[in-house]
């Protein structure tokens, strides 16, 4: 039931009303507040986007590498491949790719620059040498 005319309400509802008028009051400045903190908010999300794309054209800084942990590096021989053309591959073993030269004209000898074991004596890795053109492979 509503009442058109205020003067005409009773104690509880006059009650009622003070109560929902302090709540209406303290609802408005929670409003208020919040709205003041939204404003703050957008302002530091402004900057900080500004400041992601300052960081973002900034050049990215090289690693450090600790030098200690790097690995020797090893230079990596060229050594010539010979691939089997023909179906006997004995005859292919011993030809020279440089010259052509085959058969008893390439010889077997140690490699001494590559050991493949020490113990209980030395063994060298084997390499061809063609005696025709003296090319190592």
């Amino acid at each position: 039931m509503m009442y058109n005319n205020l003067d005409d309400l009773s104690p509880e509802d006059e009650e009622e009303l003070r109560r929902l008028e302090t709540q209406i009051s303290e609802l408005f400045a929670l409003l208020e507040k919040s709205e003041l903190q939204i404003g703050l908010l957008k302002d530091e999300n402004f900057q900080l986007k500004a400041q992601i794309q300052k960081l973002q054209q900034q050049p990215t800084p090289t690693q450090y590498k600790n030098p200690q942990v790097e690995t020797i590096k090893v230079p990596k021989e060229v050594v010539a491949t010979v691939s089997p053309t023909d179906e006997n591959i004995r005859i292919n073993k011993r030809k020279c790719p440089n010259c052509g030269a085959a058969g008893f004209s390439i010889k077997e000898v140690d490699d001494k620059t590559r050991i493949i074991c020490y113990a209980p004596r030395r063994i060298y890795m084997k390499k061809k040498v063609c005696t025709k053109c003296r090319f190592e492979f």
